[in-house]
């Protein structure tokens, strides 16, 4: 079976054209990303497993009409740079950000309780304290639980206070709480959460979450979503995990559509199969190494089937698969973990700046 303050708003360049005139004066040219208005994000276009791309060349083109200040508008460099096949960056995404994230299947409380229950398993109180200890031991910020059900949710909720924020966790109704994300109030702020439906056994539907977040420090925003697909322990279950592949594909492409970085965690109970597709229809790549490569999809040297994965602009670290919760019999998986990096603007590649009558502005090739 189956991490302070509010995050800073966009920069604002009280006096821009002095900002411009200390650039050019000091001889200081940058070939890097870009800046605009929230909510118009995009992504670099390296990956883990491609080399940086140099910087878009810039051939004679026809100069940009400079408004009163000396400088070309907004609006100006944005369809000048579109040319070159650039868009522009917010200053919400110039910043970078690493956290810490897992993914983690708890063994639903109702496992280790009645007549049939696991043996030598603790009920899900006494073993909830030990698994929390073991995702704060790993520094993590932001996890995707997987049956996780109501009378642990009710219990994390007693045990962590305001420490951490969870959804669903109790909030949708008792047969809902399975699957949820969880995430330190003094890392993370709450931008956004959401379902979707996803087959789960004999295909009843069942809503998974997704929450967009936004990264305290840095202000990056990253969307989280986490899944549980169904094992083969109630009858085949292989058509309704190749469905649930598809329909979660699909929502990484809707989330990500705007360039927002995306985080896909769960118990797929897949391994190799699962993972070829998942990235092959997204490009995804995962925290242990999985992604698609020249065409043809590369996996790790021993797949699990408890998965973190990521869009290109994350970079995946120090990954591991922790069994130790499993030899202390607080859950039957492992703990999943990884370290995530999303780069500042000045170090994609493929990225530039320009100086506009507002400040500076910066560009990346579209995702």
């Amino acid at each position: 079976m189956a991490r302070r303050s509010h995050a800073p708003g966009p920069r604002r360049w009280a006096a821009p054209a002095l900002v411009a005139l200390l650039l050019v004066a000091s001889g200081c040219t940058t070939s890097e990303p870009a800046a605009g208005p929230p909510g118009q994000t995009s992504s670099p276009t390296s990956s883990p497993s491609t080399s940086p791309t140099s910087s878009p060349s810039t051939g004679p083109t026809e100069p940009p009409s400079p408004t009163a200040s000396g400088y070309p508008s907004v609006a100006t460099l944005d369809r000048e740079m579109a040319r070159e096949g650039l868009q522009r960056v917010p200053p919400s995404s110039w910043r970078p950000a690493q956290f810490r994230l897992a993914s983690f299947n708890l063994l639903g409380a109702t496992h280790t309780q009645g007549p049939d229950r696991r043996k030598d398993y603790p009920d899900a109180d006494q073993r909830l304290p030990g698994e929390l200890r073991a995702l704060e031991r790993a520094r993590v910020t932001v996890a995707g639980l997987q049956e996780f059900q109501w009378p642990q949710a009710r219990r994390f909720r007693e045990l962590v206070g305001d420490r951490y924020a969870v959804f669903p966790g109790t909030s949708l109704g008792r047969s809902r709480s399975d699957n949820s994300i969880i995430w330190r109030t003094d890392v993370w702020a709450l931008v956004r959460k959401r379902t979707k439906l996803v087959p789960y056994f004999h295909g009843h539907l069942v809503r998974m979450p997704q929450v967009l977040l936004r990264h305290r420090s840095s202000g990056r925003l990253v969307w989280f979503a986490n899944f549980h697909n169904p094992a083969d322990v109630g009858g085949p279950a292989r058509r309704w995990r190749d469905q649930a592949v598809v329909i979660e594909a699909e929502l990484v492409a809707k989330l990500g559509r705007t360039g927002v970085p995306v985080v896909v965690t769960g118990d797929m109970n897949a391994r190799g199969g699962f993972a070829c597709e998942l990235t092959g229809r997204t490009g995804m790549h995962s925290a242990d190494g999985a992604a698609v490569v020249d065409g043809h999809c590369r996996l790790p040297a021993s797949p699990e089937i408890d998965w973190i994965f990521g869009t290109r602009a994350l970079r995946f670290s120090h990954y591991r698969s922790d069994s130790g919760p499993e030899r202390r019999h607080l859950t039957d998986h492992p703990l999943i973990t990884a370290t995530a990096t999303l780069r500042g603007v000045e170090e994609r590649a493929g990225c530039t700046s320009r100086i506009s009558d507002a400040g500076v502005v910066w560009y990346c090739h579209r995702p």
